[in-house]
C-alpha cells in the first residue's frame, strides 16, 4: 500500500509538473507498484529522442530527471544503477546531450547541498560517461577525479586507516580504536563552522549519553601540519571526545578522504564500516536518534 500511494503520488506529481518528454504506457499487466516503478525506472527514457535533442525537450529534462531519481526509492538499488549507466549510454549519442545529463546527475546525485545526493547512483553514472567513446581526453579531468573520491570510503565498506596522535602523546590507528559507532569529524581549528559544530554537538543531551554509556565515540581530527596551533587549540574540544591529529600527515598527501571544506563528518558502524559519508548535520541527528531507539530496545 505505502509503494502504491507513493507511485500514485509521483505519477499525479509528473503530470502537474507540466513536463513535456513523453513517458512510456506502463502495462496494464503489471499489477503491483513494485513492478509498475520497476518497468518505469527502466523504461523512462525510451521516448526521448537521444541523438536529436531539440531545445525545447532539453528544457523539459532537468524536472523530468528529478521525477526520474525520485523513483528510485521505490526499487532495488541495483535496478536504479543499472538504468542510471543504460540512460548514459542512450545519451552518449550526441556529446551536448551527454553533457546536458552528466551535469544534471551531478547536480542531484553528488552536490552536496542536494537532498538527493547518493554516491550509491552518482557512480553508474560517472563510470558509464567515462566509457563514452565521444569523449576527448579534456573532458574526463574532473569525472576522474570524482571516480577517485567516489570510490573512497564508499558507504558499507571499511573506512580508509590512518594513525592518530591524541592530546595525551599517544598513537593509535583509527581501526584499533574501541569498537562502538563513531563519528569522524575533522576538524580546523580556524574554521567558524567547526566552532558551531562543536557548540552544537557539545549541548546534544542525546550524544552526550551514548557517550557516557559507551555506545558512540567523537573522533575530531586536525588535518594540518602546525601542531602547535593544534596543542593551543585543544581545550576547545570537549574532554570526553577523542581529539588528535594526523601525524604523519597521509589524509591529506595520499588523499584518503575526501574533505570538500571543513567541517566533514563521516558515520562509521561498530566495525568502522561507513555508513554515511560527508554527512550533513541531520544525517547525523537521524543516526543518533536511530543509536537512542537500538540501545534503549
Amino acid at each position: 500500500m505505502k509503494h502504491f500511494l507513493i507511485l500514485s503520488c509521483l505519477l499525479l506529481a509528473m503530470a502537474a509538473s507540466g513536463q513535456s518528454i513523453q513517458l512510456p504506457a506502463i502495462p496494464d499487466s503489471l499489477r503491483t507498484p513494485e513492478s509498475r516503478a520497476a518497468f518505469l525506472v527502466e523504461h523512462y527514457w525510451d521516448l526521448y529522442p537521444f541523438g536529436q535533442s531539440t531545445k525545447r525537450a532539453e528544457l523539459a529534462v532537468e524536472q523530468s530527471l528529478v521525477n526520474y531519481i525520485d523513483l528510485f526509492r521505490l526499487v532495488p538499488l541495483e535496478n536504479a544503477q543499472a538504468s542510471l549507466a543504460a540512460t548514459m549510454r542512450q545519451a552518449s549519442e550526441e556529446k551536448r546531450t551527454l553533457f546536458l545529463f552528466y551535469n544534471l546527475f551531478e547536480k542531484y546525485l553528488y552536490d552536496l547541498a542536494s537532498p538527493m545526493r547518493d554516491e550509491r547512483l552518482f557512480l553508474p553514472v560517472l563510470t558509464a560517461f567515462l566509457d563514452s567513446p565521444i569523449l576527448k581526453e579534456e573532458d574526463k579531468v574532473r569525472p576522474e577525479y570524482l571516480l577517485k573520491i567516489v570510490r573512497q570510503n564508499q558507504v558499507g565498506s571499511i573506512t580508509s586507516d590512518f594513525s592518530i596522535t591524541f592530546r595525551d602523546g599517544t598513537q593509535q590507528n583509527l581501526l584499533a580504536l574501541p569498537a562502538r559507532p563513531t563519528l569522524l569529524y575533522f576538524y580546523d581549528p580556524d574554521c567558524d563552522d567547526c566552532r558551531l559544530l562543536s557548540a552544537e554537538l557539545e549541548r546534544n543531551a542525546d550524544i552526550n549519553r551514548l557517550i557516557r554509556e559507551d555506545h558512540l565515540q567523537i573522533v575530531a581530527i586536525y588535518t594540518g601540519e602546525d601542531t602547535d596551533y593544534w596543542k593551543e587549540t585543544s581545550a576547545h574540544i570537549p574532554s570526553t571526545w577523542l581529539y588528535g591529529y594526523d601525524d604523519r600527515f597521509t589524509i591529506l598527501n595520499d588523499e584518503l578522504y575526501a574533505l570538500p571544506g571543513f567541517p566533514t563528518l563521516y558515520i562509521l558502524d561498530e566495525d568502522k564500516r561507513v555508513v554515511r559519508k560527508e554527512a550533513s548535520l541531520e544525517a547525523v541527528m537521524q543516526e543518533i536518534a536511530r543509536l537512542c531507539v537500538a540501545k534503549s530496545e
